[in-house]
């Protein structure tokens, strides 16, 4: 996918399955990883819209006082991230999810609740998870993961059919369940295009 701000677009739907796609081309090798380190983790979540600008500050300012424990606060995210392309793909594949993978999901989930706060915000109630822990970049796709697997829809997961070795994961919105690409405007233009190629290469062969 064409990376925007250094990112991938967000085309995946959901937060956990747009985490999940911060590695790109998985089916090629090598793929391409988007996050190198705890500082892109904190500016992948502002730019997907998990952080405001206060909090983006204050985590790469924390993260800058304590480098071991934003070290393994990546290392921890990344490990979720794999857990979630696996348990989301394995979904469209029929292959069951590992213990393992649903125990990661479960922790982080469980973790950022016990840490957040039940907020009354004009006519709603929302969880508010605190500015000051260095797991605040990555505890939204947990919770985000838990909630999918949970209430759906599982059906509409899918896997982009690029035969490029893309692999994005998304949700497909729509009306008849249709949706086979990642984008219409990367993936599934490259795949037009290869058909019109082959088509023209069918109808007119070269003597």
């Amino acid at each position: 996918m064409e990376a925007v701000m250094g990112f991938p677009a967000l085309y995946g739907g959901n937060t956990s399955l747009d985490f999940a796609n911060t590695v790109d081309a998985r089916g090629t090798t090598p793929h391409e990883e988007h996050l190198f380190d705890y500082a892109d983790l904190v500016r992948w979540s502002a730019y997907a819209g998990l952080l405001d600008e206060p909090a983006t500050r204050h985590l790469l300012t924390l993260a800058a006082a304590r480098p071991q424990a934003a070290q393994a606060s990546y290392t921890a995210a990344l490990t979720l991230r794999e857990a979630i392309f696996r348990i989301f793909a394995g979904r469209h594949t029929g292959t069951p999810p590992a213990p393992a993978d649903l125990a990661l999901i479960q922790q982080g989930y469980a973790a950022a609740l016990a840490t957040a706060r039940l907020e009354h915000r004009g006519d709603t109630f929302v969880w508010n998870l605190p500015a000051d822990h260095l797991h605040r970049a990555w505890w939204p796709a947990a919770v985000s993961a838990a909630k999918l697997l949970t209430t759906g829809p599982l059906d509409r997961i899918k896997v982009c059919a690029s035969t490029d070795g893309c692999q994005g994961l998304f949700v497909d919105t729509s009306k008849n369940n249709s949706r086979r690409w990642c984008s219409m405007d990367d993936c599934g233009t490259t795949a037009k295009i290869r058909r019109q190629t082959t088509r023209r290469r069918t109808t007119n062969p070269v003597p």
